[in-house]
């Protein structure tokens, strides 16, 4: 049970809790945020540390070797490889808001992958890190909500290109610039907030390699649960064209899967927010799972 509001004189009944109504906003806000869909207020610096952990496990075809039991000897064969990863980001954000509804935003992520690859039972291991790619970008609010009409914002990322492509033959997460667009739709209805986002990236080519284009959509819907806790829920479609090899594209090489995502926001302090997050990957091309977690700092 609710309490009753401060300033009537009257006490709160034992197990009744008092609603701070500026709390429960924050939570919610601050996991909008997080999301892409809500930029800083001007002359607000938010810094965002956080880690990130993913599984990945796929099957793809490589050459392995056959030997003859009878004579010893080896036969090159196109066989199976099972490829297990793990992959553990750790990540430092950096948020500006600035007037007429814009923001600057910058990343610098470092990376620490192991694998495993299993091909005609041989089974070979290894594990690799480095700096991952810087990306800066700026987002502008195009429109704000009213009515009918919600809040959209544009965002444009660029990535440097500046990690890390593989350490000791296990490949990493960076290594090729590339430009992201996107547009993000936000309509309240509290206390209840829906998101609706897609975007699409291009890369360039390096030493004959050029990663395939993406695009995809992500559908969230985030809820004030309690005073200072805020639930989201989602799903996002993500494609990845073929890679090209010297202008050749690989066959195979595309991707196209979902992942689920549910997280959490929990307001630690006035500028002090943790934000949980963990994703189930949908489709054959996915990742298996992740956990993302995030303890965004706001200076005012």
């Amino acid at each position: 049970p609710a309490a009753p509001p401060s300033g009537t004189g009257v006490r709160p009944r034992p197990g009744a809790f008092e609603i701070d109504e500026d709390a429960a906003q924050r939570a919610l806000e601050r996991t909008l945020t997080q999301s892409g869909a809500l930029l800083l207020p001007p002359r607000t610096i938010e810094v965002t540390p956080g880690f990130t952990y993913q599984r990945t496990e796929f099957t793809t075809q490589a050459f392995g070797t056959a030997i003859n039991p009878a004579t010893g000897a080896a036969t090159p064969v196109l066989a199976n490889q099972q490829v297990r990863r793990s992959e553990y980001t750790a990540s430092l954000g950096l948020r500006v808001g600035l007037p007429y509804g814009t923001q600057l935003e910058f990343g610098l992520p470092y990376q620490r992958v192991s694998s495993t690859q299993l091909t005609a039972g041989s089974e070979t291991s290894g594990s690799g890190s480095g700096l991952g790619d810087i990306t800066a970008g700026i987002a502008k609010t195009l429109v704000r909500e009213s009515g009918w009409r919600p809040d959209l914002i544009g965002r444009l990322t660029y990535n440097n290109g500046n990690g890390k492509r593989s350490d000791n033959n296990v490949p990493l997460l960076g290594g090729y610039r590339a430009v992201q667009a996107e547009l993000v739709a936000l309509k309240r209805q509290d206390p209840l907030a829906f998101v609706a986002s897609g975007f699409y990236q291009r890369s360039w080519e390096k030493d004959g390699i050029r990663p395939g284009d993406g695009y995809g959509v992500t559908l969230a819907a985030l809820l004030a649960a309690s005073p200072a806790t805020s639930l989201q829920f989602g799903v996002s479609q993500i494609h990845k064209d073929k890679q090209e090899q010297n202008g050749v594209r690989v066959p195979g090489s595309e991707q196209t899967y979902g992942l689920a995502t549910i997280g959490a926001s929990s307001v630690l302090s006035r500028d002090l927010t943790l934000v949980t997050q963990v994703g189930i990957g949908l489709g054959n091309d996915a990742p298996k799972y992740n956990l993302s977690l995030q303890l965004p700092i706001l200076f005012r």
